[in-house]
């Protein structure tokens, strides 16, 4: 036996030769040292950080803090976004109150679901070996583009339900492979559990669920009838609400629900941003989104669209009944999905985090290719080898394009969160307002929990919100108060300013002032 043919048996032995469940273990493992690896230089909340110094992360984290003491999200800490990715949190919070790291282990088994459901997609069409091979590289490409930002975003956690939401369609229009009546009921099942913990997190990143969702379940009444598309249906609307039953009964159970359900969803819609857009306007949007969103995240583009080029080809050559539905599902719902994503007059990068699943089908269109053109389906010794290159050269790869990783640099003693919470621990208790454009940390910093409902200044920006932060100054309520670009008004004296990091290597001043111990009540200032 010559040297090439003895690499390629040994090859096809790693991967064919021990049975099905030692294989899915040795997979979820590697997803996670995969994820791990590729988290430490690109997420914040890694312990290579002094801290998360991303605002959101700060802002989920703040309130996931308090809910584990009894605060209640909307009702006593306001912020706009889905109850679900507070709950997600909470649990960061209860693994590690102190630091992000609960957070950052989150992230890893959410990264690492992303990269098991990728090798699950690829190894549809393709071998184990080149399955194997798309984990590594996808976790590359997806924390090392822009709109990964700092680690911790509400997007973020939603990849695996996307990814899975990719994997479920594929599955259950690809009628080449027969499925039992339990397998088909438990994609329908994850396909709506999927869906309603996107919803619940962030309503407006839907648009691949709708999209693909609607085209299987087109696609089941044209070809096997009305009372199959039915049941599917049933199926897929029992595992949505069974998911979001979690956050509606700990909402109800804190008499709440009215008030998240106004803010999370009426008040989005029609006061975040502009809500007089016209339809053209929503399409050129979304459009322009795509057109720069696309140039700073290559990989992202370029792999979606030859994906969903690859999907309707795939579809195309099979003629199946229905094949046109099937061969348009993909490209049409990206499209929803961008339309959904980029609805809105504000879009900031990290939005384009959420296509990072849709390159599952771009590395599942060349996998094919590699094997059936370079015919490396017969040589897994040689994809196993790339393998291993792609996974020895992941952390070097991530953070040579992470924006992030300079604030590695960055000493947690030196930081304006630490010395401002040595000078509150110093003069003992006291309430403590971050008055900010967002929450930076502070309250983390310090130990405290904020002891007011707008405790940050967020992007929701309401009448309700300004009177009530005009009140609090006004009444001269918090002991201490944290600024960087206005000062509390008379009642306050400043005692302390500090420069530190702001976002990806930015500067800012912050100021700590405390509250004047003869002046209880005096004038404030107006938010303009």
């Amino acid at each position: 036996m010559d040297k090439g043919k003895r690499r390629n048996k040994i090859g096809i032995c790693l991967i064919n030769g021990v049975d099905e469940k030692k294989r899915v273990g040795v997979v979820v493992l590697f997803c996670l040292f995969c994820a791990g690896l590729a988290l430490l230089p690109a997420s914040t909340s890694s312990p290579l950080y002094a801290t998360n110094f991303w605002t959101d992360s700060n802002i989920y984290f703040t309130i996931g803090r308090g809910m584990i003491h009894g605060l209640v999200p909307y009702r006593d800490l306001f912020d706009h976004k889905g109850p679900l990715i507070f709950m997600i949190y909470a649990v960061g919070a209860l693994l590690s109150e102190k630091s992000f790291l609960g957070v950052y282990f989150l992230e890893v088994i959410s990264l690492a679901l992303t990269l098991l459901l990728t090798y699950k997609i690829v190894r549809l069409h393709c071998s184990s070996a080149t399955a194997l091979l798309a984990v590594p590289i996808m976790a590359a490409f997806t924390v090392s583009c822009t709109a990964f930002n700092q680690g911790g975003s509400a997007e973020e956690f939603c990849l695996p339900a996307l990814t899975f939401i990719l994997y479920a369609a594929m599955r259950l229009m690809d009628k080449q492979v027969e499925l039992d009546r339990s397998r088909e009921q438990g994609l329908l099942f994850g396909f709506g559990l999927a869906t309603g913990w996107i919803f619940m997190i962030k309503f407006t990143i839907c648009g691949l669920a709708l999209g693909l969702g609607s085209f299987m379940l087109v696609t089941t009444l044209y070809c096997e009838g009305a009372s199959k598309m039915l049941w599917s249906l049933l199926w897929l609307a029992i595992g949505f609400f069974v998911i979001c039953a979690v956050p509606i009964v700990y909402l109800l159970l804190n008499h709440t629900l009215i008030l998240a359900f106004d803010i999370y969803f009426i008040q989005n819609i029609f006061e975040y941003g502009d809500s007089t857009m016209s339809f053209k306007e929503h399409l050129y949007n979304a459009a322009a989104y795509f057109r720069t969103q696309g140039a700073i995240n290559q990989a992202v583009r370029n792999l979606t669209i030859i994906g969903c080029f690859g999907a309707l080809l795939y579809q195309c050559m099979k003629k199946e009944r229905g094949f046109i539905l099937k061969a348009l599902s993909f490209s049409v719902s990206a499209g929803v999905f961008l339309l959904g994503v980029y609805w809105g007059s504000i879009a900031h990068p990290y939005y384009a985090i959420v296509f990072a699943p849709l390159m599952t089908l771009g590395l599942c269109s060349i996998g094919v290719l590699m094997e059936r053109g370079l015919k490396l389906a017969q040589k897994p010794a040689i994809l196993l080898v790339f393998c291993s290159l792609s996974t020895i050269l992941l952390i070097p790869f991530v953070i040579f394009r992470c924006q992030a990783w300079p604030l590695h640099m960055v000493k947690r003693d030196e930081m304006a969160q630490t010395r401002f919470a040595q000078i509150l621990e110093e003069k003992g208790d006291g309430t403590l307002l971050d008055l900010t454009s967002h929450d930076q940390g502070f309250y983390l910093a310090s130990g405290r929990l904020p002891s007011f409902r707008y405790f940050i200044d967020n992007n929701l920006d309401t009448q309700e919100k300004r009177e009530s932060i005009n009140g609090y100054l006004k009444d001269a309520r918090p002991d201490y108060v944290v600024c960087w670009w206005r000062d509390p008004g008379e009642n306050y004296s400043l005692i302390a300013e500090e420069t530190s990091p702001f976002d990806l290597n930015d500067l800012r001043t912050y100021k700590l002032y405390e509250r004047k111990a003869d002046n209880e009540n005096g004038l404030g200032v107006t938010m303009q």
